[in-house]
């Protein structure tokens, strides 16, 4: 009976390690928790600042927009190379958020006039909009991001 009880014990370890290391995939993003840090590595680093206005726990389309263009391959290599990352969540759940994510969040959707999730503002490191792209669509075409993205970049 030990054995059995170990022999289980062991197996639901193994899948909970599977579990994790795909969870761990390589092409983790790198979102900055505070939005003044985030701006201030935008300028030092001369890069565009990309911000995701989302509802991370109840916004559908923001949901599918995270799966299918934020957690791709392609997606991942413009983000590393030519892009700080910061995420203005809305979450019903505020254990999602920090005290000071929460007040940077409402400012920049007041400043950028947000009105909508998911969307997606580039802004230089000062705080000039340089593209803005809302909503997704149902048929989950990624392209419509993808050459937001291009033109930007351009």
């Amino acid at each position: 009976m030990k054995k059995i009880i170990v022999g289980l014990f062991l197996l639901s370890l193994s899948f909970n390690m599977i579990a994790q290391d795909g969870i761990n995939s390589s092409h983790t993003l790198k979102w900055q928790q505070g939005f003044d840090k985030a701006k201030s590595m935008s300028k030092s680093n001369e890069k565009p600042l990309l911000i995701f206005f989302t509802g991370s726990d109840w916004c559908r389309p923001c949901k599918m927009l995270v799966a299918d263009f934020f957690e791709s391959d392609k997606f991942a290599k413009f983000a590393k190379r030519e892009f700080i990352l910061y995420e203005a969540n809305f979450p019903r759940n505020k254990d999602l958020v920090t005290d000071l994510q929460i007040v940077d969040n409402k400012k920049l959707k007041k400043k950028y006039k947000v009105s909508s999730y998911p969307t997606v503002i580039i802004i230089d490191g000062n705080g000039k909009v340089l593209a803005k792209r809302r909503g997704y669509n149902l048929k989950r075409d990624t392209s419509y991001y993808f050459n937001f993205i291009e033109s930007v970049l351009k």
